[in-house]
């Protein structure tokens, strides 16, 4: 490429930003395509939480961010909107604490111990013991990467827009619940 055919800084982001936003926009139509299994894992924890219990959010060690990020939406106090009982199970267990499968049955004991009601939401993909301890539960919230496991969410690791997809499942999860409490939709 020579002199002449570089493009100013200004220009280049216009370029990058419409190529990305095509490439975003041409991947969207998946989740209408799949939207009918995502509302058969989801309906299960929104009835769970109007029902008074609790979402426990864990992830595997790559999507920690999404957990970070899922918490601060639903705990910002910022904004004027119900409280809705969905933690971390990370910042529930001692920090220096290490799910093995010697000590699953423990964690269980004590999360039944403090929590009348518990569901798991996990997200990521299931090598990992983390994994192994939400998956005890016959029902949970599961967004799977690489793995088609039934009545969970079956997500694509590998997928370029994975992220992407993981706030939009969150931001639309977000809004079901809060128009649940709010009574304004009916849960089939």
């Amino acid at each position: 490429m020579n002199e002449t055919e570089k493009l100013d800084f200004r220009s280049w982001l216009l370029d990058s930003i419409r190529e990305e936003y095509k490439q975003w926009a041409n991947d969207r139509e998946w989740f209408e395509m799949e939207r009918n299994l995502w509302a058969d894992v989801t309906i299960r924890a929104i009835r769970h939480i109007i029902d008074g219990g609790v979402l426990l959010l864990a992830t595997d060690e790559r999507r920690k961010w999404f957990s970070h990020y899922a918490l601060s939406r639903f705990h910002y106090s910022g904004v004027q909107r119900p409280l809705v009982p969905i933690f971390g199970l990370n910042h529930i267990l001692p920090p220096d604490f290490v799910i093995q499968k010697a000590n699953v049955s423990n964690v269980l004991d004590m999360l039944d111990i403090a929590y009348k009601d518990y569901m798991f939401w996990y997200i990521g993909q299931t090598n990992n013991h983390i994994a192994d301890l939400c998956r005890t539960q016959e029902y949970g919230l599961f967004w799977i990467m690489d793995e088609g496991i039934k009545g969970s969410f079956y997500l694509r690791a590998n997928d370029e827009f994975l992220d992407y997809k993981l706030i939009e499942m969150l931001k639309l999860f977000e809004k079901a619940i809060y128009a649940s409490i709010l009574n304004r939709i009916i849960l089939e």
